[in-house]
Parts: C-alpha cells; sequence; structure tokens
C-alpha cells in the first residue's frame, strides 16, 4: 500500500511537471496547498526556521503530519501536531502507575486527579479519585492509556481501596462500571473554581486555574480576584496543579493584578524567537492592584510553560518570601510553543521562542523548585474532590499559612512504582 501511494505521489508530479504548452502551477499548488501553508507558516514562526530545509517537490505530497514533523530539528522534543480528532477529549487528567497496594504489581491502574465539568467522563459519573482497570475490553497498561483520552462510547471498569476487617491493611474491591459518551470538544472555561475559607487569624482565597486561556481571557479570573479582595481575604492560594500553559498575553494580564503599583512597565518576561517572534512582556497598568499578605502556588509536573513564567515572574518581582510554591518542581518547558490554526482540518504548534526571566535568564530546564515539596498522590489511597478542605494539597498548603510549617510526615507515603501523569490537552499532554 506504502508503494503504491508513493507511486501515485510521484506519478502526479510527474505529470504536472509536463509542460505541453500548459502552466500547471496552479493544480501543483492547489493539491499540495495544506503542505505549503504548514510551510510558510514554520518559515515565519518557528524558532529554528532558519534551520529549515527545503522541501522537494515530492515532500509536500506526504501526510501533513508526516511533513510537519519533517521540518522539526532533531533537538526539538516540544512541537507538535494535532488533527481534528486530537482536538477531542473525554475530559479527564490521569495518574498511570502499577499497583500502588503491591499486591500485584503487574497490574496498571489509572487514579483520575482531574475531571473537566460537563466532559464525557464528568456526566459518566467519574470522579477525583476513581481508580480505573479496563477500557472496554482493554485492560489498563503503562503503554496503552490512550484508550482514556479520547475515542467512541466506551464503558470504563473502576476499583475501590477498602480496608479489610480482620487486618488493618488495603485491599482493592471490584467498583462501578461506568458508560462513557464519545470523546467531544471541551469548551469548559479556565477558572475552574474561586472560594474562600476562614482559618484563625486568615481569610485564605483559593481560586484553580487550569490554563491561561486567549479565548476566555483573564477578565473571569480578574473579577474573582477582585470580589474576594473585596472580601477581606488576607493570604492567596493559586492552584496551578494542572495548569499547561497557554496565552502569555493572559498571564501578564492577570499577573499585573497581583503586583504592587511600582511594578507597572517593569519586565513580566522575554520571549526570544526569530525576528517575528521575539517580545518582551511588562506589567501592564490596571485600576486595582491586588496585593495580599502571601501567595501560595500550587504545582505539579504538569505545570508548564505560561504558568511557570507566571510563577518565576511573581516570584522575582515580590520576593520569595511573599510567593511560596508549593508542590513539586515544574516541568521544566522553557520553550514556548504556540497554537497556530490552520485553515484545514488540523493545528500545528510549534516552538516559537525561549522563555527568559526579568533577569535575562531562561527558565529553567528541571523545572521551578518548590519552597515546600508536597506530592499530591502521597495518600493516594483517600483522594478528596479539588476543594475539599481535607484535600492533601489545600489542607497542607492551609496548614503552612495558619502554623507556619507543614504538619509532620506530611509526606510519608511514598510510591515507588513507576508512574505517568496525563493532563488534558493545553500543550505537551503525557509527563513522566
Amino acid at each position: 500500500m506504502k508503494i503504491i501511494k508513493q507511486l501515485i505521489s510521484c506519478a502526479i508530479v510527474a505529470l504536472l511537471s509536463i509542460s505541453c504548452g500548459e502552466d500547471r502551477t496552479y493544480q501543483y499548488l492547489e493539491l499540495t496547498k495544506e503542505n505549503q501553508w504548514i510551510y510558510s507558516t514554520m518559515k515565519s514562526n518557528y524558532l529554528w526556521a532558519d534551520s529549515i530545509k527545503e522541501p522537494s517537490r515530492n515532500d509536500f505530497f506526504s501526510k501533513n503530519r508526516d511533513f510537519f514533523n519533517k521540518l522539526l530539528t532533531k533537538e526539538d522534543k516540544t512541537s507538535y501536531f494535532s488533527d481534528s480528532a486530537l482536538l477531542t477529549s473525554y475530559g479527564m487528567s490521569f495518574a498511570i502507575m502499577r499497583d500502588p497496594l503491591g499486591i500485584k504489581p503487574s497490574d496498571t491502574y489509572a487514579l483520575v486527579l482531574f475531571v473537566e465539568p460537563h466532559s464525557p467522563a464528568d456526566n459518566a459519573g467519574v470522579k477525583r479519585g476513581t481508580w480505573i482497570s479496563q477500557v472496554g475490553k482493554n485492560t489498563i497498561t503503562t503503554n496503552n492509556y490512550g484508550y482514556l483520552e479520547r475515542g467512541g462510547s466506551t464503558t470504563l471498569h473502576t476499583k475501590r481501596i477498602i480496608t479489610q476487617e480482620e487486618a488493618p491493611y488495603y485491599c482493592w474491591a471490584d467498583g462501578d462500571t461506568l458508560t462513557m459518551k464519545q470523546a467531544t470538544i471541551l469548551n469548559s472555561s479556565a477558572l475552574y473554581m474561586d472560594t474562600i475559607y476562614n482559618l484563625r487569624n486568615h481569610k485564605i482565597g483559593y481560586i484553580v486555574y487550569n490554563r491561561f486561556d486567549q479565548k476566555n481571557s483573564a477578565d473571569e479570573t480578574i473579577t474573582a480576584l477582585q470580589r474576594m479582595h473585596s472580601q477581606g481575604i488576607t493570604d492567596l492560594i493559586i492552584d496551578l496543579r494542572y495548569n499547561s500553559g497557554g496565552s502569555l498575553e493572559t498571564a501578564t494580564k492577570i499577573a499585573s493584578t497581583l503586583v504592587p503599583p511600582t511594578a507597572t512597565g517593569k519586565i513580566f518576561c522575554k520571549l526570544e524567537g526569530n525576528k517575528e517572534n521575539s517580545k518582551t512582556y511588562t506589567y501592564e497598568e490596571t485600576s486595582q492592584h491586588l496585593e495580599t499578605r502571601t501567595t501560595y502556588l500550587l504545582t505539579t509536573k504538569a505545570t508548564r510553560g505560561a504558568a511557570e513564567a507566571f510563577a518565576a515572574a511573581l516570584q522575582n518581582t515580590i520576593g520569595n518570601d511573599k510567593v511560596i510554591i508549593v508542590g513539586e518542581n515544574t516541568a521544566g518547558d522553557n520553550l514556548y510553543t504556540q497554537t497556530i490554526e490552520s485553515p484545514y482540518n488540523f493545528n500545528i504548534s510549534p516552538a516559537t521562542g525561549n522563555l527568559y526571566t526579568a533577569s535575562g535568564n531562561t527558565l529553567p530546564n528541571n523545572g521551578l523548585h518548590t519552597n515546600y515539596t508536597l506530592n499530591e498522590l502521597a495518600y493516594f489511597y483517600k483522594i478528596y474532590e479539588i476543594g475539599e478542605e481535607q484535600e492533601y494539597m489545600l489542607y497542607n498548603t492551609m496548614y503552612l499559612i495558619t502554623y507556619g510549617t507543614l504538619p509532620q510526615n506530611s509526606n510519608r507515603h511514598n510510591i515507588n512504582n513507576p508512574i505517568k501523569k496525563h493532563h488534558i490537552e493545553q500543550g505537551k499532554s503525557i509527563l513522566q
């Protein structure tokens, strides 16, 4: 089949090359217009545009994905291609791990960490803390978690962790079988939650922000921050655990409301790419500066790109003693990836520049380091919903705010099994 396709492509090129007194350029451009668009867009936006070799006429007849990948440099591990099917999702983030109870180490489970509202997963009854052992007829392995990302209607076979009555240890029990409809394009808000907690002499604002979404803009989030500040919050927690980046413009706009007035006009971050994609982002003038006693940022290895630039900028501008990072080191994604929509049925997301802090240092490729290290899977056998006061990361951070230290043994349970985390696609999605 592959040989036949190659022969057809060569035949088309040969036919277009025959002059016979006619100019076949139009037919050639029409047949190759999608890859012509990819090539011109990459030459204008790609960080390594100068290194792109001129494709042959035959190359332009390749599949879109293959053509795009052929333009990438060897050192580029960030850029990616998305066809229309990849724009759909079941709407859940999860961690893949071998049996954490150690009962049968060869068994693999998916632990759901986040569910997008109104998504197929949400409508099927999937919750944060749901353990999935099988999708349809496919038992979960460390290599086939794609069945949990997207596809047609399917069934999810779940498990529960219970305590044996006759002995104080955990074991597995069968859970519900859930019916999930086919994957769809998600249209949920980037702002997942905002609320206030009252603890001792602290009034703590808590906001869960899952992506710096240019389409939804920053207005909804800034309005939520203003509302919390009007109610007198003393401390602020911004949960970026599942934030995989997005728009630097949005990140700059939100950050501008959290820094002192003296920061207006100062550098938020720098993007250095080719001539068309180098830009300095500066804090914007805003009518209200929503300063708090301390701001706490919750992070995991899924926190990347614009979210890392946001965290680094706030620490550089306000200070490490006033902006505290709690959780895991971030992804270390110092290449800015821009998603560009094509006029056709696919998107391309090339790396368009390197991200630098205001001090001129590139964002560290091993991630931003935490002030306090916490693993949200430390108590995998009891996962609370996002926003519940008992939820591990929120509880520990509020304890830190109240008492100035983390609870003893807050990370006492370690998982020694290999874990892969998957996050709903906003940028790069598979994290290790």
